[in-house]
Parts: C-alpha cells; sequence; structure tokens
C-alpha cells in the first residue's frame, strides 16, 4: 500500500520530493498540514507486524574474533541501552530458553551453533563487507530470532549496524518489523572521512577521547570503513584542546584498531624540495610517528593546497618516505592527488608509474583542482587505485558550492553552517562514482554530519533513495517514531537555501515541520544531532524574516531622504539612521535570538560546536560562527553610514543635497531602465539559473561566488558581496526604446571586457571605486539597441596567472537612457 493512499493523501516521498526540488511547499494552512505529515509518518507502521525485542538474549561465537565482530555486539547492546534503557545478555551458547534470540555470527569462521542459523548462510553475498539479516518470528519450536550474518568479521558489524538503523525502540521496548530483511554488500571497497584534531575545526578540538570513540563506532554503523587523520599540521594547541595533538594522534589509531576501519592520514609534504637537510628532519619527523602507532593502512599526500613541489622531486621524496614507513606497517602504501600539478607534472607522474610500477604506491587522490576524473581513470595504470576526496563541508567558495545561495545566507550562515544537502550530493556522488574505487571526504567539523552519513551509505549503493538514508538517520539518531518526518525535515533544511529567501515561503513550513518534531520527541535535548538541525530551522527562518524588516527599514530610510531639501541634509540624514537603527533598537524578534543564543551554548557544552568567534572560541567567522553573523546587516546599512559620515563632512550644502539625491537613487535605473544584480538568485532574471549542484556541474553552468565578508563593519553594498565566477552566455534587455539613447554602467574588479551585441564596448566613464570594485560606463551603440535588442557578455581574459580572488567579475549593472545634453 502507497504511504498515506488510504487516507486520500499523495505519497509521502512525493511531498517531500516537491517540497525539496523546487521549494515551493507553500501551506495556506501549515498547522493542518504538519498535522498531516505527522498521520503520514505514523501510517506507514499502522498495520506493520513487529517482534518484541525487549527482552533478546545477543548470541556469538566463542573463541578469539577479530576486532570488527569483537566489537559488533557490544555496539548493538551498548545503544539499545542508551536509547531505550534495555539490556541484552551476550552469551556464546545458543540459549536453551529465551523470548527473542540476536545471533551474530561470520562465514568466515562459522560459530558452534551455526546449524540454528544454516538456512540464512546461502543469503549472505559472498564478497568482503557483506551480510545478510533475517527474523524469523516465533514458532512452537523455536523464539523470535534476529540472524544478523557478515561474509566476514567486517559484515558481521556492519550487519549490526544495519539492524540499529532498522529497530524500532522507546523506553524499555525494542522491535522489529516482522518482515524486515538485508542482503548488502559495499559498491565501493574504500568509505571514509577526514577527522581532523586540530584547531581550525569548529567542534572537534573540543572533544574528548569517549566522544571520538563514540563518533567513531557512529560512522561504522552507517557503514564507514576508514577515518583519515591530520597529524601534522597546526601543533600548537588551541584553546578548547584537552590533549597533546601527538597524544591523541596515537589514540586515532587505537580507534581505528578497535572498530577495524583502515587508519590513513594526511601529509602534506611542505619541505620545499629538493632540500636534504630539511628532507631528512621531515623524514625523521614521520619515522618517530611511524615507528609507535599502533595502525596505519594508508599515507595521503596532496600534490598541493597546500604543497607547490614539481612531480620530479616529489615523487622521489615519497618513495624514501615509502622505505621508512614499511618498516614498521609492510601493508601500508602511499597516495598521492594532482592538486595544482601543472601538465609537465602530470606527465611525469604517469610515465614514473608506468615505468617503475611502484608497490609502495597505493594510487591517486581526486582532491578540489584535480584534473577531470575521467582523463584520471583513463590514465591511471590498473594495479593502481582511484580514491575521491570531496569537499562534503563547506557550502560557499568550496568544491561544491549550494549553487545560487542567497547572500542573506551566504553572509550568515557562512562556509561551515549545519548543512544536511541529501538532493546535491546524491546527484554528485552518481556522476562520478563509477570511476572511483572509493572515497575519503573532506570534513572540518560536525556540521556535516549527515553529509557523512549520506556519502557512507551511497559507497554501498549509489541507487539508494537519499530519502531512505535520511529515515535511517532520523530513526537512529533522532527517534524511531519520527523517520519519516524526520526525513521531510532534512530535505527541507536543504530546499530551504534554493532560490531568493525573500520569496521562498517553504522556510516558515521548514520551521513549522521542526518545532512539531521539536514538540513529539521528548528528549530530544539529549541528541545533538536533533538540536543543530532544529538550530539551522530556526535561524534561517529568523534570517529570512530579518532580511524582509531591514529591506523594508532601507526603504522607509531612502524615502526619508527625499525631504533634504525640506529639512537639510544633516537632519535628514539622521532620520534616515533612526529608521536604519532599528534593525538594532527594535529586533525583528528578540525571543528567537535568544533561543539561537541559548542553542548555541547547548551545544557548545555538548560537542563544543563553535558558533562564535568571541564567545566559542571558533578560530575564524567563516568556520560555523553564525551567532557572530545574527545581527550582520541585510541591507545596505553600513554603506549608508560611511555614505552619510562622509557627506556630513562636506562643507557645501549644495554638495550634500546632491550627494545624498545620488544615495537615495543608486539602484534606480531611470525610466525604462534595467538593474540587476548579476550573482543575486533574485535579482537576476536575465541569468540562466540551475540551483541544483549536480545540475550545474553537469552541464557547466556558471555560478555566483560569495565574497568572505567579516563580522566587522564593511563599507560595500549587498550587491557587491557575491558575482558570478564566469560568465554569463548572454544577458539579454529587450524593450528597449528603439529612439533612445543608452548607456551600460556597471561595478566590477579590474577593467571590464564588456561586449554589445558581438562588439567590443567602448568605455567612456570610469567612476568611483569601493573596495574592490569601481564604476564603469560603456557606451550602446546606437546600431545595437535601435531594433529595441541588446545582448551582454564579456571578452575572455587571460587570467591564470591570478588568484581567483584577484580575477575579474561583475557585480552589478544597470541599463540606463543617456541624458539628454542640454
Amino acid at each position: 500500500m502507497v504511504v498515506g493512499e488510504e487516507w486520500g493523501l499523495c505519497d509521502v516521498e512525493d511531498l517531500c520530493f516537491e517540497h525539496c526540488r523546487w521549494g515551493n511547499f507553500m501551506l495556506r494552512e501549515i498547522g493542518v498540514a504538519v498535522s498531516v505529515l505527522g498521520l503520514m509518518a505514523s501510517s506507514s507502521t499502522l498495520f506493520a507486524k513487529t517482534i518484541d525485542l525487549s527482552k533478546a538474549v545477543v548470541v556469538v561465537r566463542s573463541g578469539e574474533r577479530p576486532a570488527a565482530e569483537k566489537i559488533a555486539p557490544t555496539i548493538l547492546v551498548e545503544e539499545i541501552a542508551r536509547r531505550s534503557g534495555v539490556t541484552w545478555t551476550v552469551t556464546t551458547d545458543w540459549p536453551k530458553q529465551a523470548s527473542a534470540i540476536i545471533a551474530i555470527s561470520t562465514l568466515a569462521d562459522p560459530p558452534s551453533w551455526r546449524d540454528q542459523v544454516a538456512t540464512t548462510i546461502d543469503a549472505v553475498p559472498k564478497k568482503s563487507e557483506s551480510f545478510s539479516i533475517r527474523v524469523f518470528p516465533a514458532t512452537d519450536r523455536q523464539p523470535a530470532t534476529v540472524v544478523v550474518t557478515g561474509a566476514d568479521s567486517r559484515g558481521a558489524m556492519f550487519g549490526v549496524g544495519k539492524l540499529l538503523r532498522n529497530l524500532d525502540w522507546k523506553e524499555k521496548e525494542v522491535s522489529i518489523a516482522d518482515h524486515f530483511k538485508a542482503d548488502e554488500s559495499p559498491d565501493r571497497p574504500i568509505r571514509g572521512h577526514q577527522i581532523g584534531y586540530r584547531d581550525t575545526a569548529n567542534s572537534w578540538d573540543a572533544w574528548t577521547f569517549d566522544q571520538y570513540d563514540q563518533y567513531f563506532r557512529e560512522m561504522a554503523i552507517f557503514g564507514a570503513n576508514a577515518v583519515e587523520n591530520i597529524p601534522w599540521q597546526e601543533e600548537q594547541l588551541g584553546p578548547l584542546m584537552k590533549y597533546r595533538r601527538d597524544k591523541m594522534n596515537f589514540k586515532f589509531a587505537e580507534l581505528c584498531d578497535k572498530y577495524d576501519l583502515d587508519h590513513w592520514i594526511w601529509v602534506p609534504v611542505l619541505v620545499k624540495l629538493p632540500d636534504q637537510t630539511k628532507e631528512i628532519e621531515f623524514l625523521k619527523q614521520q619515522e618517530a610517528y611511524y615507528s609507535k602507532v599502533k595502525r596505519l593502512d594508508a599515507i595521503f599526500v596532496p600534490g598541493g593546497d597546500p604543497g607547490d613541489n614539481k612531480a620530479d622531486v616529489l615523487l622521489p621524496h615519497l618513495e624514501r618516505m615509502a622505505e621508512v614507513v614499511t618498516k614498521y606497517h609492510p601493508k601500508a602504501k602511499i597516495w598521492l592527488s594532482l592538486q595544482h600539478f601543472k601538465a609537465d607534472d602530470i606527465d611525469f607522474l604517469y610515465a614514473y608509474l608506468d615505468q617503475k610500477l611502484p608497490t609502495w604506491f597505493g594510487g591517486l587522490v581526486m582532491g578540489p583542482s584535480s584534473p577531470p576524473m575521467e582523463l584520471t581513470r583513463r590514465r591511471l595504470a590498473k594495479p593502481y587505485q582511484l580514491r575521491w576526496y570531496p569537499d562534503i563541508t563547506h557550502s560557499v567558495r568550496c568544491q561544491y558550492p549550494i549553487p545560487w545561495l542567497d547572500p542573506a545566507l551566504g553572509m550568515t550562515l557562512g562556509r561551515e553552517p549545519v548543512n544536511p544537502r541529501p538532493v546535491d550530493y546524491t546527484q554528485i556522488y552518481r556522476m562520478d562514482y563509477a570511476f572511483t574505487d572509493g572515497f575519503v571526504t573532506y570534513s572540518d567539523g560536525v556540521h556535516d554530519d549527515f553529509n557523512k552519513s549520506l556519502w557512507t551509505q551511497l559507497g554501498w549503493n549509489p541507487d539508494k533513495s537519499p530519502r531512505e538514508v535520511a529515515k535511517e538517520y532520523a530513526r537512529f539518531f533522532f527517534r524511531p517514531d519520527s523517520a519519516d518526518l524526520g526525513a521531510d525535515g532534512l530535505f527541507a533544511l536543504e530546499s530551504d537555501a534554493r532560490g531568493a529567501l525573500e520569496e521562498n515561503g517553504s522556510v516558515a513550513a521548514t520551521l513549522l515541520l521542526w518545532k512539531e518534531l521539536e514538540r513529539k520527541i521528548p528528549s530530544a535535548g539529549g541528541s545533538w544531532r536533533f538540536q543543530m538541525h532544529l538550530f539551522r530551522a530556526y535561524y534561517v527562518d529568523f534570517t529570512r524574516r530579518r532580511l524582509i524588516y531591514e529591506k523594508e527599514l532601507e526603504a522607509q530610510a531612502l524615502d526619508s531622504l527625499a525631504k533634504a531639501n525640506e529639512v537639510g541634509a544633516i537632519q535628514a540624514m539622521t532620520n534616515a539612521l533612526q529608521i536604519l537603527n532599528r534593525a538594532n533598537t527594535q529586533p525583528v524578534d528578540p525571543e528567537t535570538i535568544k533561543k539561537l543564543n541559548a542553542f548555541g551554548e547547548k551545544l557548545f557544552q555538548e560537542i563544543g560546536l563553535q558558533t562564535s568567534v568571541p564567545k566559542y572560541h571558533a578560530s575564524n567567522s567563516q568556520r560555523g560562527a553564525v551567532l557572530d553573523f545574527i545581527d550582520y546587516p541585510l541591507n545596505n546599512r553600513w554603506w549608508l553610514e560611511d555614505q552619510f559620515k562622509k557627506i556630513s563632512e562636506m562643507t557645501d550644502s549644495k554638495a550634500q543635497l546632491e550627494r545624498i539625491e545620488v544615495i537615495r537613487n543608486w539602484e534606480n535605473p531611470g525610466d525604462g531602465g534595467y538593474y540587476d544584480v548579476i550573482g543575486h538568485v533574485g535579482r537576476s532574471p536575465r541569468v540562466v539559473k540551475m540551483v541544483f549542484a549536480g545540475d550545474a556541474m553537469r552541464h557547466e553552468e556558471e555560478l555566483p561566488t560569495q565574497r568572505w565578508m567579516t563580522e566587522k563593519p564593511t563599507i560595500n553594498r549587498q550587491a557587491w558581496h557575491t558575482y558570478l565566477d564566469s560568465w554569463p552566455r548572454g544577458m539579454i534587455y529587450n524593450d528597449l526604446d528603439p529612439t533612445a539613447n543608452y548607456v551600460v554602467k556597471l561595478f566590477a574588479q579590474r577593467e571590464s571586457p564588456l561586449v554589445i551585441d558581438g562588439v567590443k564596448a567602448r568605455l567612456i566613464k570610469t567612476g568611483e571605486t569601493f573596495d574592490k570594485v569601481t564604476e564603469q560606463v560603456f557606451e550602446v551603440p546606437v546600431e545595437a539597441s535601435k531594433d529595441g535588442r541588446i545582448t551582454l557578455t564579456w571578452e575572455k581574459l587571460d587570467e591564470e596567472h591570478l588568484n581567483w580572488r584577484q580575477r575579474h567579475y561583475v557585480t552589478d549593472l544597470w541599463v540606463m537612457k543617456r541624458p539628454v545634453k542640454k
């Protein structure tokens, strides 16, 4: 039965899809809609039969067991006790009497009681790390039984993880659907995440050993088999770090050994080669670590970001690294990324591998700024693997930015907010995974926790529905009876970032959905994952309401300037400032501000989440410090304050009034004119947009870049915060007056190579410069506009030698009638 069919409702997945895909979850009766969602969520289990496992006995095989098989029953028992208060006993003998049995074993080392589960063995996929789960209701001969069988030790642990993600539990009760079964094997052999104990991380630097232990466990529960540490960068301890870095480095290896996770380390070669003295010193530093660390499976050396050595000196150095590490860890391999490699470096590398076929080399890593995935896979010799290094942690200025993110969110949420992205990352994963042997993702904190679970599960099954992953995530980390609604909530947080924030009415519905979850989950306060996603819902809704409010304040302030001729320039500016300052003196919602600060404090106390630089020691303002932007102006207040200050310093009253008129009409293109903010999703109607990351990447569409704005006052207008990082295919302006003369005015960094109807435009004026952008005015040829239509494009510039921040870009643009000379 389709969920909700009997009730005359649409399918819950279809509803979620529409909400997430288009961001148009426009509810007339929001309260009714959330109640409907709750009804739909509960109806999926209304008629399901369950098996009571509250008094189950867990049975495992006797004797020595490999690490993953040994830890599997511990994970199961402890996680259920943590959630339900039910404590299961573990035995190695098949129980003669029990109300229910959970049997955990492997094909690799069958238990003495294998005859009891013999009928389930054929179901286990014959592949490393695979598992099977079967559920048998009670009969006259046997109690209810859940059989978890791994192909090997890891398979048993991953099978337990799958079971935990699908159990129903509440206080003193545990059950499972009587029809549940699973036969799974991983699609990709490498499925891991980078977890760095360093000051730049927005949470991990504050963690204890026990918190890392639990996080490693939870990654394994979702199917991860690798963790990558960053052992040597940033040796200085941050203010929140409880242990020396070397102590934590060794602890990471112990935890990987405990859960049988491959232990990777990230080791940039910062020595400028060739330099024999510094190279020897660096190798000694490495050997001191290799000789003591308990487990080490792989070393990833980035070719750049950081590191800038040429391949012909870097490869021999990696060979010497291999000689050192294999003395202590014979199976460890060295991997290399081609980040920032030039063409000659890439050619040297492939020739080196083809000729020498080094056995110490594990493969290549695809990081940001690496060559295309397809080309790399084609040129890489078959003995070697290709590992993905995707950035799943950042939202702007990154490998996979949120496409066309509203600047109001780009400025406030910043680079590392809580950022579940089920639709985007599923698209991205499916585009390129087939070229790889798996991934170890780049992460700098827990804000991307859902994304880690999503990528891990896609590493098991690339066709798995992201909604199913979201349901398992919500079931395990929130509550089983909130799985459907929790999944909808995660999707909704992603859709809230699509399109213009002011026009996105679904934001209010998202918050109401999360408030319903908040009401429904009495123990929600104890789950940091729930709290941080709830925090995100409140934050975005507050930001939207603040944006609407502050834009209205600016409109009122500009209107008040129209009275400058009557009241005088100084009084008019004073009146305008009083209106603008209501954003602080009469904030849009003081109670929500208190609630957001309370969230920040709770999350800091529980998991060290650093939502503020001064309060919680975030390493800088772009690393998740969202509370520092809770009152960041979402209008042009700071720019206007700066302009008013300069006007007040003028001695000529007429000049003051003239400048006020310029300020008041700054964005006004005049009768029959146009004004566009080119990088703003809601103010650039002539730029074609793709708002799904996978679509934008697949079609190589231009995307805006958002400048890093600190929490301190700037003199920039809102329009100058964002710009396209490549050129639109053509901005078409029609409905022009064929008898009028026009100009194009724009603000750009560097001289803008504007082209009008295929002809290089003539620059007729250069005006003011603000920070990095300068006013530039171009003549529109009469021949171009006489048909009432012009197309704007830009010449391509050779800027490869420049940092991307220094390259040419345009922020905003006017098409205006040229004033008639009197």
